[in-house]
């Protein structure tokens, strides 16, 4: 049974719903990141799965790729599209008084809310040997692109976070009390 009038919705990124959408060698779990669906099952919010940008630009066989790489017209322009819909979704729900949270991934070149992947010289696959993975400040393409278009909309105040699983010093509890606070932060914040 679902309840009429939920405390929010989570607009979660494509990937953390469908781990079988991540390049090869990406998944960190199969098929679904169950902390983050737990915890929004927990608290009674329902989940608005996002568009995976890379996978719907560039397939199922795709290499790993930087935000350098990525961030061409025709891929702005892709996502651009795609964060319109995802902020007429949004908006709904916002007039209608839900609250609403956007989830997105830490290091994603598309995704990432706080923290983006970034290297003039990244070669595609992770073909830099031990060389870790290079991250940097700053969002994805989509999530610029998604932060503009709810600015556009007068919706600049709709919260989002990022999960880190895929982040070298990840920490489940760390994380898990993260989003808690941003699911019980008064909405405006």
């Amino acid at each position: 049974m679902t309840d009429s009038n939920p405390p929010g919705v989570a607009f979660v990124a494509h990937c953390l719903l469908n781990q079988n959408s991540k390049t090869d060698g990406g998944a960190r779990c199969p098929g679904i990141y169950s902390p983050l669906v737990d915890l929004l099952r927990e608290r009674g919010w329902r989940i608005e799965q996002m568009p995976c940008p890379e996978h719907a630009f560039l397939g199922m066989h795709r290499f790993w790729l930087v935000k350098d790489q990525a961030d061409t017209l025709a891929f702005r322009r892709h996502c651009r599209r795609q964060a319109k819909v995802v902020a007429g979704a949004i908006a709904v729900h916002v007039e209608r008084g839900t609250d609403v949270v956007v989830i997105g991934v830490e290091g994603s070149p598309s995704m990432g809310v706080r923290i983006t992947s970034s290297s003039a010289d990244w070669g595609g696959r992770p073909d830099k040997g031990d060389d870790d993975y290079p991250l940097v400040p700053g969002r994805g393409i989509f999530s610029e692109e998604l932060v503009a278009e709810l600015a556009e909309r007068g919706l600049g105040d709709v919260r989002a976070s990022g999960i880190e699983h895929q982040l070298p010093d990840y920490d489940e509890a760390a994380e898990r009390e993260q989003i808690s606070a941003l699911l019980e932060q008064p909405r405006g914040r």
